[in-house]
């Protein structure tokens, strides 16, 4: 940055500021004690020296220097700070990472997330600070005119090696962000100033910082980071996966249960029984367990440390293949038990209470996979019954409901009930809990058998 600036009386000075590096080569003299005296190789070397060491100890360095110029002079070219600079000195700044960096750094590389560092600062600072916060481990450092010199296809082969970007301008972030993404990679990017926009909005995910940021950052972007903060992107990643690990939870939970009622009443169709239960029931059982049981899942707490786990391929379904069969043992249990239990109990007793038995069954089954969804790998006594108490309240009352609907006299009327006496109670638990029991067994012995 070179400005003019015109003192009452006197000479025009023309003051510069920038990389040591590309000052010196503008400077011809050096002020010293009030005097300006060539600028020598060996005082060269010893201002270079100077500039290596603290920037090897990751201050952020500048380059000083002016030139006298005509009173008369009212505007300055390139050509007038280019050359014949008289050098000043260096200014070294301390621009420390925040505490909760380094932990965030080393988080983020559990994820599977690969950081790039990208600055202006010169390589031997900005390796120092990448070696600080641990970005840097083996991998390569390249300077904004190495990769100018690249091409676009060379900077996509090599660009797995490199970790820190130093002197770069802000139109190689562009650059940067294209070659990630033609070798495949999902891409997130922040930014702060408008130069960033196009790398911003070439992104998979543009994050723009909401402190420093310019408004055409923060439009180009698709994330604003209220407090510019590294360590909040981390924590961001971290609660995406928590709620996707929910939302699957989810979307298991109600497949398998919808599923289980519909090969039900196929089943009882194709064996020519009659319907298991009518039609007010499978919607009060939609209703009630789905909607008791669904949210409480929704905010299940974190299963164990989520950043230790690989990233999940973008392109990957919600539910993947291998799941599907964990979600057809779960259904095909439900409907052993539940149709099993209609057709014992049709030579026993009358449809009302055999149809009253078979309601009750496939509600208490889908209530007790509310705890098998939890988790496909942990066991509830793992997890802990009160690490999600809603759940505790969402089955709690979905019980609740389902015995008054059975043995109140005037709800009897509406779904087509009759009471059930303890022993038939124990009878439809003892049923239903299986598919509880079935999968803590499954677990106990591999676990990690539906995984992806």
């Amino acid at each position: 940055m070179a400005t003019l600036n015109m003192p009452a009386s006197g000479p025009s000075l023309l003051c510069v500021k920038g990389a040591p590096e590309r000052i010196l080569e503008m400077c011809t003299h050096i002020r010293n004690h009030g005097q300006n005296e060539p600028l020598s190789s060996d005082t060269l070397n010893q201002v270079l020296g100077a500039y290596h060491s603290m920037a090897g100890e990751a201050y952020r360095m500048l380059a000083v220097a002016y030139k006298e110029l005509p009173g008369t002079k009212k505007e300055i070219t390139h050509a007038d700070a280019e050359e014949g600079l008289v050098f000043i000195g260096l200014i070294a700044m301390l621009d420390p990472p925040r505490p909760e960096v380094f932990d965030a750094v080393r988080r983020a590389k559990l994820a599977g997330i690969r950081i790039i560092m990208i600055t202006g600062d010169n390589a031997i600072t900005a390796e120092a600070i990448a070696r600080d916060v641990g970005i840097l481990d083996g991998e390569e450092i390249v300077s904004g005119e190495e990769l100018e010199a690249m091409s676009n296809s060379e900077l996509a082969q090599r660009i797995h090696k490199i970790a820190v970007f130093a002197r770069t301008e802000p139109r190689q972030k562009y650059r940067i962000v294209e070659a990630l993404k033609r070798n495949g990679e999902l891409v997130a990017m922040t930014g702060d100033g408008a130069n960033d926009a196009p790398a911003l909005k070439l992104a998979d995910i543009g994050i723009a910082m909401g402190v420093t940021g310019t408004d055409v950052a923060r439009e180009a972007a698709d994330m604003i980071l209220a407090d510019d903060n590294f360590a909040t992107i981390v924590a961001a990643v971290e609660e995406g996966r928590v709620i996707f690990a929910n939302l699957r939870k989810v979307v298991e939970y109600l497949l398998a249960t919808n599923t289980g009622e519909i090969i039900t009443f196929i089943s009882a169709i194709v064996a020519g029984f009659p319907l298991p239960l009518l039609p007010v029931q499978i919607l009060w059982v939609n209703l009630v367990t789905d909607g008791f049981a669904t949210s409480p899942l929704s905010v299940e707490p974190a299963e164990g440390d989520v950043l230790q786990q690989p990233p999940r391929n973008p392109r990957e379904p919600v539910i993947p293949k291998r799941r599907i069969p964990r979600i057809g043992m779960v259904a095909a249990i439900m409907t052993v038990g539940t149709l099993g239990l209609f057709v014992f109990q049709l030579h026993e007793m009358e449809l009302i209470k055999s149809r009253t038995m078979a309601f009750a069954a496939l509600a208490i089954f889908q209530l007790f996979n509310t705890f098998n969804a939890r988790s496909s790998v942990r066991s509830i006594f793992t997890l802990g019954l009160l690490s999600n108490p809603l759940v505790i309240v969402g089955v709690g009352a979905s019980l609740i409901l389902q015995m008054l609907v059975i043995q109140l006299p005037n709800l009897q009327v509406v779904f087509r009930t009759t009471s059930l006496d303890v022993g038939e109670w124990l009878v439809v638990i003892a049923v239903s809990s299986r598919v509880l029991i079935i999968e803590e067994i499954r677990k106990a012995i591999n676990p990690h058998f539906f995984e992806p």
